[in-house]
């Protein structure tokens, strides 16, 4: 479980570890913070005999320079971040495959006739699909899209990097994600 770690302005940037909270803690760097308390770590006693204590919510939004507000404009394509888009679902047949190793990343124009490596261009197959469609066009190899690709967002970025995302983070999250996303779609 981690930590999301947003901004000033209130944009997720990346999860971090409850190790690296309590060090943005620390060093007063917590601008706010909202959620449920995920982690606290205890320090020396004081004078008055009270044992002190730091501890980090489940999300935090750091002050200062720290994030480049660039890093995560554009999402990257990876089979796992294509896959989570697309749900693991195969854009021509519409099976659901819950193990990555029966899916790959098909170009709907192909790459050899101009196709680009692009959020456009690509959608998650089955390997059966994507070997009938093989290096031809949709119309060539007689096949239609279920589905049309999109560009995710940045919040479903996050979300798509399968973390084991608490409630509370999840709210956070989906409250920025169109409505048109699939990550929506049941």
């Amino acid at each position: 479980m981690a930590v999301l770690a947003l901004d000033i302005s209130g944009v997720p940037r990346q999860w971090i570890s409850h190790d690296d909270a309590i060090t943005y803690h620390a060093k007063d760097a917590v601008a706010w913070s909202m959620g449920e308390i995920v982690a606290k770590y205890r320090g020396g006693t004081q004078n008055t005999g009270d044992q002190s204590y730091i501890e980090t919510s489940s999300i935090i939004a750091v002050k200062g320079h720290g994030f480049n507000p660039y890093k995560h404009a554009n999402v990257a394509l990876t089979n796992r971040t294509l896959f989570g888009r697309d749900r693991q679902v195969c854009a021509y047949c519409g099976k659901h495959h819950a193990n990555y190793h029966h899916l790959s990343r098909d170009h709907i124009v192909p790459k050899f006739l101009g196709g680009q490596n692009t959020w456009m261009n690509v959608v998650t197959a089955c390997k059966d699909c994507n070997s009938k469609k093989g290096h031809k066009t949709l119309k060539e190899a007689r096949m239609e899209l279920l589905y049309s690709p999109y560009i995710p967002s940045h919040y479903e970025n996050m979300i798509l990097q399968h973390r084991n995302i608490l409630a509370d983070q999840m709210d956070y999250l989906l409250a920025g994600v169109p409505k048109n996303s699939r990550i929506w779609q049941h």
